[in-house]
């Protein structure tokens, strides 16, 4: 059972049923604060308690176990390409395949790449720079692989796997309890390097079979013979890659210090932090082993900040519009919630909480209306929302002249689109994840700011 899936499912079905924890703890006999526990992920129900927690949620125990409704996952099940092909053709020629219209938003389009978003987990860095970090790796790996290829006959090669994001939390979760892991200067502007035992003894040539254990001795040899030299070149190409406004010997003093250990945990990082992970696999004439390196948020932002690493040829986008083309407003908003904008200070820093709990529905606005609540996910690169409920009875309606408005994004939908909106659409917004979202007031676009959870409540502080 994956606790944080878990928790997400029994907060999105006690949502749904418009139940308190507290009134959901009485269903169940335990106590509001494990089911607010479960929410958050720290823990899980016990055995015993799934059967009377599924019939108070309207579910099953499988699907709680699973941290996911039978018919998502159904919805999800994976097609190989002739199948995926015959459902489109079959589709099509049912006339009941929804495409995207010219504005960008998306109704139930089964080719598109849609995954939720999580606001306690941001993309720090798009696709370029995904990609960049990529194509650096990659031309260290055809430098290292040059240097082992006179030395060592029954190392193969090196390649990079993947070039990934996330918390530095889930990485060291991801570890074994006893591994090679080398930290430099990490929590100031460093980097970290862990490879998997089963490799780190080839690179010993050692025996994994006969001496299972890591010993410190081990890590040494290891860090004097590979890793410090693996360092120094990884070092040297970031710098080649930058602006050379840091001077090599500035530029190298964050990293004089090093760390190695055989317990990641005792490095002191911060476990909530983003970091960049790449994945490298190492291939021997016996195995193939995974050397990840761990590039912290701040080492990354460092070098982008003051020493350009990223360049300036990161694309701009900018659309253009038909002259003779009728521009569309747009129509569909979808927001944190609207708050009365009388003494609210909008300057840089300032945090501005609203009452709209992590987990509950955002609200999907059309024509001044509440009509919908919508769940956060991204479509390809954008932001865009999966309509989760049907807002019933007489709907919340925006008349308010003064207000302050938290806005995730907005597009535009005709009318015909507007009418046969349901549980399951998706929109695609014009917004993009890890940008600061805007702050309206008064029907203008006045300040941006980052969303936060603070105390399972959404926030935004002001950026700009």
């Amino acid at each position: 059972m994956d606790a944080q899936r878990t928790g997400k499912l029994i907060n999105y079905l006690r949502s749904k049923k418009g139940i308190t924890q507290k009134e959901l703890a009485n269903l169940i006999n335990v106590s509001d604060k494990a089911v607010s526990k479960w929410e958050r992920g720290d823990g899980c129900p016990d055995v015993g308690t799934l059967p009377a927690l599924a019939q108070a949620l309207g579910t099953d125990v499988d699907s709680l176990l699973k941290g996911e409704l039978k018919e998502v996952a159904e919805e999800r099940k994976i097609l190989t390409e002739e199948e995926l092909k015959a459902e489109i053709a079959k589709m099509e020629a049912a006339g009941t395949l929804e495409k995207p219209n010219n504005n960008t938003s998306l109704l139930k389009n089964p080719l598109a790449r849609i995954r939720i978003y999580d606001f306690k987990r941001p993309d720090l860095f798009g696709k370029y720079e995904l990609r960049k970090i990529f194509n650096f790796f990659d031309m260290l790996c055809e430098k290292f692989r040059n240097e082992l290829a006179g030395n060592r006959n029954d190392l193969l090669g090196i390649k990079v796997c993947a070039v990934d994001q996330l918390t530095n939390e889930e990485f060291i979760r991801s570890l074994p309890q006893r591994t090679f892991f080398y930290t430099y200067d990490y929590n100031n502007s460093g980097f970290a390097i862990e490879i998997d035992p089963q490799i780190g003894k080839v690179l010993l040539k050692h025996d994994l079979k006969k001496y299972p254990e890591l010993t410190q001795t081990d890590s040494d040899c290891l860090k004097i013979a590979y890793i410090d030299r693996f360092s120094q070149m990884l070092q040297e190409l970031i710098f080649s890659n930058t602006d050379k406004s840091i001077p090599w010997e500035d530029f190298k003093k964050p990293f004089t210090k090093d760390l190695n250990t055989l317990l990641p945990w005792s490095a002191g990082q911060n476990l909530s932090e983003m970091c960049v992970l790449v994945t490298l696999a190492l291939t021997s004439d016996v195995c193939t082993g995974m050397i990840n390196i761990q590039l912290n948020y701040s080492y990354l932002s460092r070098l982008c900040r003051k020493a350009g690493f990223f360049g300036k040829d990161n694309p701009q986008l900018e659309n253009l519009t038909d002259i003779k083309a009728r521009p569309c407003e747009n129509n569909v908003l979808v927001e944190f919630g609207r708050f009365i904008s009388d003494s609210v200070k909008l300057e840089a820093g300032t945090l501005l909480m609203s009452n709209k709990k992590f987990g509950t529905p955002l609200n999907v606005i059309i024509e001044n209306k509440v009509l919908f609540g919508g769940e956060a996910v991204i479509v390809d690169e954008n932001f865009g929302v999966r309509i989760i409920e049907v807002k019933q009875g007489e709907p919340v309606r925006y008349d308010e002249e003064h207000y302050i408005a938290l806005r995730l994004g907005a597009t535009y939908l005709s009318q015909e689109d507007i009418a046969r909106l349901d549980e399951g659409f998706v929109l695609q917004l014009d917004s993009l994840p890890g940008k600061p979202i805007a702050i309206i007031q008064d029907g203008k676009c006045v300040a941006r700011g980052e969303v936060v959870i603070i105390d399972d409540m959404f926030g935004v502080r002001i950026v700009d």
